[in-house]
């Protein structure tokens, strides 16, 4: 358990269920696409306090970023966040490129318990990630 397991059990659930599994998906997709630099991430954001939002995903950064053309995106992510835990939480899944494309590749749209339909899209979602990933580039 990381600190981002404030409070709320949403939040302890997405932790203990994502991070083994994104840390498990790093060595295939380092096979398919050994031009990135692919690592975990976890962390907790918010407006009104630093615990509303929380982010869980897998990061892949091109690992010779001099080759990549200015106007074009250094990192694709698998980001699942669940937002809103003062309100209605949300959750969603996406791959997303970083900007200045900031094209999704894929996404989900889940109600926020619906943990069994997160772990039903988690699949084609890494699936989305390793082929961006090994392209290179977002999907034209």
């Amino acid at each position: 358990m990381t600190v981002l397991a404030h409070t709320h059990p949403l939040v302890l659930q997405l932790e203990n269920d994502l991070l083994p599994l994104f840390r498990a998906a790093l060595p295939p997709l380092a096979a398919a696409a050994p031009q990135v630099l692919a690592s975990v991430f976890a962390f907790s954001s918010g407006t009104a306090s630093a615990f509303e939002d929380y982010h869980f995903g897998i990061s892949c950064l091109l690992a010779d970023v001099s080759e990549v053309p200015e106007d074009a995106p250094e990192e694709v992510a698998l980001l699942v966040s669940v937002t809103g835990l003062d309100a209605s939480a949300r959750l969603s899944a996406q791959v997303v490129w970083g900007q200045p494309s900031g094209r999704v590749e894929a996404h989900a749209e889940l109600d926020a318990g619906d943990l069994p339909a997160l772990h039903a899209a988690l699949p084609g979602l890494l699936a989305s990630l390793q082929q961006a990933a090994s392209r290179g580039a977002p999907a034209i």
